[in-house]
């Protein structure tokens, strides 16, 4: 009886200490690190392009443009989109219906499973822009906003 009282205990204490870790952990939607990807990353899961929390904002992401080329407001889209360094289902980022093209401040849901579903904007002016993954509803969302350097 007592073996059983002790074993109950220790699986008690095991569920709480696990369930802490999950619950510390387990907040953020996101589970592999996440890169914007676009002709202006060349594509590539670049480090410098890595998606950052937003402070005081839980599951919103966001990474800027390149600062030291600007996106040029030329009429011609840039294609991009988030994903992880292996293009993975859950963590590729594209739009999920409709048309492409997303302009400054309008949110989109998202596909998390988007093979070549490639997001596209067309900046009005010349400047660097900031990408958002917003996940706080049951969906993911996407925005831009113009940084103001």
């Amino acid at each position: 009886m007592l073996k059983n009282i002790m074993k109950a205990g220790v699986l008690a204490l095991v569920t709480i200490i696990a369930a802490g870790c999950a619950s510390s952990e387990g907040d953020s939607k996101l589970t592999r690190d996440v890169y914007l990807r676009g002709v202006f990353t060349w594509w590539d899961a670049d480090p410098q392009f890595q998606l950052q929390p937003v402070e005081g904002k839980e599951n919103v992401w966001s990474a800027t443009s390149p600062v030291d080329e600007p996106l040029i407001a030329d009429g011609q889209p840039y294609e991009w989109k988030f994903g992880d360094a292996a293009w993975q289902c859950g963590t590729n980022f594209g739009f999920k219906s409709g048309i492409a093209d997303i302009k400054l401040g309008e949110r989109r849901e998202m596909n998390k499973c988007a093979a070549f579903d490639n997001f596209k904007f067309t900046p009005e002016v010349d400047g660097v822009y900031r990408f958002y993954l917003d996940w706080t509803g049951e969906l993911p969302v996407t925005y831009v906003e113009k940084v103001e350097m």
